[in-house]
């Protein structure tokens, strides 16, 4: 058996983790992934990801799972991947890969496939009235370069908003994007490649007086085939993201225009959703064998 470091945080909302313990939510994907693994001779055990003597324990590689800690302490995060790297262990995606992704400004070189975004290094009223103007949006969406869960995400109404509704802005840089009425009704589409191969896809819709779509409380998940613009329009900014990922989800919604405009690309830590794909979990665990291999799922020879 290959022994693969499953990598989650030392915290999840605040709250400490035990070293067996994982956040409620990602306990199904685990529990599927541990189940295709062993038929694969792959076996995964829980490690925290900033264990600085990983590299020293024997594993095969680790893959990023439930670090949903990092982006308190992003910086961090990446040194201790390229140290992992650099002392032998294979981490799945790679330190760049995760350098890349960490900062959402990574949008800027989708062009018009990504929704359109006004970035700033502080969100002030300032940098808030000027993005109402440059999106000539009624409504706009706050949120932090480098951030997950829709923490310290805002929406705001042109002409309707004050200082005071800026307390939970982001602290750091932000971006701001035009609120697209379709999350209400269509939703979110989220769809997953696992080893350059299309795995699944899912669609979060909010609840009824809801437009988070990410938020387990407050929103309904389906297993449903994405419609063939949305999967072309993911097909294409996939191909502005780094080469030979093992995972990766792209998040769209559908525009005022009726196009579909990619709102991120995650690489890092995105929760799998494989309890609505259970064979998905096969596909993942395969192109993780593969890529031991150094080789993709269609068996061509990867470069990392």
């Amino acid at each position: 058996m290959r022994r693969i470091a499953y990598l989650t945080g030392r915290s999840w909302r605040g709250r400490a983790m035990a070293p067996s313990a994982l956040p409620t939510q990602e306990q199904p994907d685990h529990d599927l992934i541990v189940a295709a693994g062993a038929a694969h001779g792959l076996a995964f055990e829980q490690r925290y990801w900033d264990d600085a003597g990983l590299p020293g324990q024997g594993f095969d590689a680790a893959i990023i799972r439930s670090c949903w800690d990092y982006t308190e302490r992003s910086a961090e995060f990446i040194a201790c991947l390229d140290a992992h790297e650099a002392a032998g262990l294979k981490v799945f995606n790679n330190a760049a890969a995760v350098r890349w992704n960490a900062r959402k400004t990574y949008l800027k070189s989708l062009g018009t496939l990504a929704i359109e975004t006004v970035w700033t290094e502080k969100a002030d009223t300032r940098a808030v009235a000027q993005a109402f103007d440059a999106l000539d949006a009624a409504e706009i969406v706050l949120k932090p370069q480098i951030g997950a869960g829709s923490r310290n995400t805002l929406r705001l109404k042109r002409n309707a908003w004050s200082e005071a509704d800026l307390f939970e802005a982001p602290p750091g840089p932000a971006m701001l994007q035009p609120y697209l009425s379709s999350i209400e009704t269509e939703g979110e589409r989220s769809l997953f490649w696992f080893g350059g191969g299309f795995a699944h896809a899912i669609r979060k819709a909010p609840n009824d007086g809801s437009w988070l779509a990410n938020r387990r409380e407050t929103t309904r998940f389906f297993a449903d085939p994405p419609p063939l613009e949305a999967r072309q329009t993911a097909e294409q900014a996939r191909a502005f993201a780094p080469v030979d990922l093992l995972y990766a989800r792209i998040d769209l919604v559908r525009g005022d225009d009726g196009g579909w405009r990619v709102i991120e690309i995650e690489a890092i830590e995105p929760y799998l959703f494989l309890a609505f794909a259970p064979e998905a979990a096969e596909t993942f665990v395969r192109a993780l064998a593969a890529a031991l291999d150094g080789r993709g799922l269609d068996g061509s020879v990867l470069s990392q």
